[in-house]
């Protein structure tokens, strides 16, 4: 009997984490050490990749996947300058973020068309103003200075 073969999110990880040190390795050819190292990693990746596929024992396979994306979770969240919390190695990697750094930026690409973003001259507090309206008197919210400025 075949065992049956299971990509999961790790084994993913490994097949694209290997095919990425192959394709590097042919564009950084002329660095001989750094060649060999990305060689190295690709049949690395391979060989592991080659055991967790074939080495039956689906409950220890699974654990190494949940462990897998706990950390990717715990990475992700990070970056969207989340804290940490009790059940945040629970959730499903990929799940909505609320909030953070990358948010943030995201909100400003899609208020970009309707409002500008301006530096008040004397506290340096952001402001957003609406576009379009020509030269407008701003009141800052934070120092109460009020200067001109075009939106």
């Amino acid at each position: 009997m075949r065992p049956k073969l299971h990509l999961d999110e790790l084994n993913k990880a490994l097949l694209i984490a290997a095919g990425v040190c192959y394709l590097l390795s042919f564009v950084l050819n002329r660095y001989a050490g750094l060649n060999t190292l990305l060689r190295l990693l690709f049949v690395a990746a391979l060989v592991f990749l080659g055991i967790r596929l074939f080495a039956g024992h689906p409950e220890k396979r699974s654990n190494e996947n949940m462990k897998f994306l706990a950390a990717v979770t715990a990475v992700t969240d990070f970056f969207r300058g989340k804290t940490p919390t009790a059940g945040s190695a629970q959730r499903p990697a990929g799940s909505a973020s609320s909030g953070g750094i990358l948010d943030k930026w995201k909100q400003q690409w899609h208020e970009y068309r309707t409002y500008r973003y301006l530096i008040c001259p004397q506290c340096s507090q952001r402001l957003r103003v609406p576009r379009g309206k020509g030269k407008i008197k701003v009141t800052c919210t934070k120092c109460r200075n009020q200067f001109v400025a075009k939106s």
